[in-house]
């Protein structure tokens, strides 16, 4: 199994460049197979009036580039730069919309950084620098969005699909499939991206803040671990009590995950 820390280079405070263009809005959607997942990304961004830096530069590794389009228009090989690292558009224009299409070979990928399969499960593992194993993406700490993923997979081999955020919309495709929407409607770096799909079983709770909304919380475990969760559970509250009571900060999503399994490599 390959080290997900091979190779790494170390990156100095002193090093640091402003990226050239913002991230507003991630919209994702995955279909979900071991072999070949499909991954289909539309970003909207922005450049960075304080940068110097006129080239979109996007971090992408060990991933398949099927179709690139800037603005509606589909781009030609001859219209960007790429290496096993990087995408480069030069000169690319102040505001964008850019759509990637890309495909992932998960039960292939032994470093456990950005999308892989254990155990017949999908998990991600983003940080530090897993998110462009996933799609092209401006992939550094300070470029925050807001996210929207819609997950399709085989309903039988994956009947639990999770990411960030909101579920708001769940449903049957009608071909053994079905799909989840989630909404993370506040920005987040790229590393703290999540996706978990596969055969899990949680235990949730109702929570009633101290506003008087009521959210959920759950934690997710393979069968078999449901009797070890409460620990979690009465820790989550605790902490979310706390930072209500101690800085008046209130639980801002409609739900609450922990996920908890044997396949995860960190955390």
């Amino acid at each position: 199994m390959r080290n997900a820390n091979q190779d790494v280079k170390t990156i100095y405070r002193k090093d640091y460049v402003a990226p050239g263009y913002w991230v507003d809005t991630v919209e994702m959607g995955f279909d979900l197979d071991p072999q070949r997942t499909h991954v289909a990304t539309r970003l909207t961004m922005r450049r960075n009036q304080e940068s110097a830096e006129k080239d979109l530069v996007l971090f992408g590794e060990d991933i398949q580039l099927h179709q690139l389009r800037m603005n509606g228009v589909d781009l030609k090989k001859s219209a960007y730069r790429r290496d096993k690292e990087k995408l480069v558009i030069p000169n690319a224009p102040d505001t964008i919309v850019l759509e990637i299409e890309t495909s992932i070979a998960a039960d292939k990928n032994t470093t456990m950084s950005g999308l892989y399969v254990s155990n017949g499960n999908f998990f991600t593992q983003c940080e530090a620098e897993g998110f462009r194993k996933i799609t092209y993406f401006p992939d550094r700490p300070d470029v925050m969005a807001s996210y929207t993923v819609m997950l399709r997979a085989d309903k039988q081999a994956y009947p639990v699909l999770l990411s960030n955020g909101n579920l708001i919309e769940q449903g049957d495709l009608g071909d053994g499939r079905h799909y989840a929407k989630w909404e993370d409607p506040f920005k987040k770096p790229s590393y703290l991206f999540a996706l978990v799909a596969g055969k899990l079983v949680c235990q949730e709770e109702k929570y009633k803040l101290k506003s008087g909304r009521k959210v959920l919380l759950q934690v997710w475990v393979e069968e078999g671990n449901l009797d070890k969760t409460q620990h979690a559970m009465d820790s989550l509250k605790n902490s979310i009590r706390w930072d209500e009571e101690r800085f008046g900060l209130e639980l801002d999503l409609d739900r609450f995950m922990i996920v908890a399994t044997s396949d995860f490599n960190m955390g």
